[in-house]
């Protein structure tokens, strides 16, 4: 009999959702540029705090948005993280309107204690998304009853894979990185009168981030917690091909193409955290610098962003070690995209639970986001997210480490 099978199983769905990962997570119009639509910094099991966590080292929680925040692991047990995302979008241009659905998993990542002060996690989230399906219709030029139709098609994205590795220097004080790869492939196509032309990009590069944790207070009162993180810019390495095909005179082009070097963004985060024995409240900035990339299209250009964010949580039961706790928590960013001048801003409130099950904890969060845009001819959308997290343990054979 299999000692471990939640291991076994958990282990087997990493695996499996390198392909899931892979594949479009959004419809957005606005992923065709750039590298597509970012991931929102998911929360796992506090996702419903408005995506902060920069500043959260809670026991159950496997934070990735920073290193070392991971320092109150169970360290009697293996503890995974599994979570997935459904997303109902409606977009809006002029007259024209469009909604849509996309669901799929969004992170699988695998906690434990190496050493005593030593913490590790082994996980999967994506990093950026690419999906659209655009048709327009334009008069030819001296014929008024006649159009020309164009389609324009885009999928696939990034994900990111990562070791993380935390040390607790002090009660008060813990240090951490991640270093991982980010990998993807993403396809764009244009259609006109039976001619294509599909570019296909395979990405891959180094991902590598810094953490650093401090809490102090009164643990019987109130307890403070501050983070920091930073992510240094690095290249994104692509090989790029170029396909032609028309149906009409059977000629077809298959070659390698030529583009742009591509960044990820220098990013910095920026966290502080009150608890009580009831309440938990938690504010973050980041700042993500865009200044490295160059638009090889004048209808867009880069933007560095910023974005606050801030959440709370509330334990109903504080003197059992295990409760339901209610979260809530709002956001405001702006796009690293400018469309011809104008600017796209995200508005975002988010609510949710997580629910003790024996052992483990289910995670239900739901958040509304809107865009607000500084001109009004440019594309709007509003999305309905729901998330689903399950955190579990797995005990360890051994005794808990001393």
């Amino acid at each position: 009999m299999m000692k471990h099978p939640a291991l076994y199983i958990t282990l087997c769905a990493l695996f499996f959702s390198l392909r899931c990962m892979a594949q479009n997570q959004t419809n957005l119009p606005t992923s065709m540029y750039g590298i597509g639509e970012l991931s929102a910094g998911d929360g796992g099991r506090y996702a419903a705090m408005g995506q902060t966590g920069v500043a959260l080292n809670r026991v159950g929680f496997l934070n990735t948005q920073n290193p070392a925040a991971i320092t109150r692991m169970d360290t009697a047990c293996f503890t995974f993280d599994v979570g997935a995302t459904g997303s109902y979008a409606r977009y809006h241009f002029l007259s024209e309107r469009s909604a849509n659905f996309t669901g799929n998993p969004n992170r699988f990542v695998m906690g434990f204690r190496m050493m005593p002060r030593w913490y590790t996690l082994v996980g999967m989230t994506p990093y950026s998304s690419v999906g659209y399906l655009i048709s327009t219709r334009e008069v030819i030029v001296g014929e008024p009853d006649n159009y020309l139709y164009s389609y324009f098609e885009g999928e696939g994205g990034l994900y990111k894979a990562f070791l993380t590795n935390a040390f607790q220097l002090t009660p008060h004080l813990s240090i951490g990185n991640s270093i991982g790869i980010i990998l993807g492939k993403t396809k764009q196509s244009e259609t006109q009168e039976g001619a294509t032309v599909e570019h296909e990009s395979r990405k891959r590069a180094l991902y590598v981030d810094f953490g650093l944790h401090y809490n102090w207070g009164n643990p019987q009162g109130r307890t403070w917690e501050t983070g920091l993180t930073f992510a240094p810019s690095i290249g994104i390495r692509q090989e790029n091909s170029l396909g032609y095909s028309n149906s009409s005179t059977n000629e077809t082009i298959d070659e390698s193409e030529h583009s742009r070097p591509q960044y990820q963004p220098m990013h910095i985060g920026a966290g502080i955290a009150m608890q009580t024995g009831r309440w938990t409240l938690t504010a973050d900035y980041h700042y993500i610098d865009w200044s490295r990339n160059v638009s090889k299209d004048a209808q867009y250009r880069y933007e560095n962003q910023h974005k606050v964010s801030v959440g709370t949580l509330y334990v109903t039961q504080p003197r059992k070690p295990r409760s339901i706790e209610l979260m809530g928590g709002a956001s405001f960013s702006n796009s690293y995209i400018s469309l011809r001048g104008g600017k796209m801003y995200y508005a975002e409130i988010n609510a949710g639970a997580s629910f003790p099950i024996n052992e483990s904890f289910l995670s239900l969060g739901i958040g509304w986001r809107r865009q607000l845009n500084s001109r009004s001819n440019l594309m709007q959308e509003s999305r309905l997210n729901i998330h689903l997290n399950l955190t579990f343990g797995e005990k360890l054979w051994r005794a808990k480490l001393k």
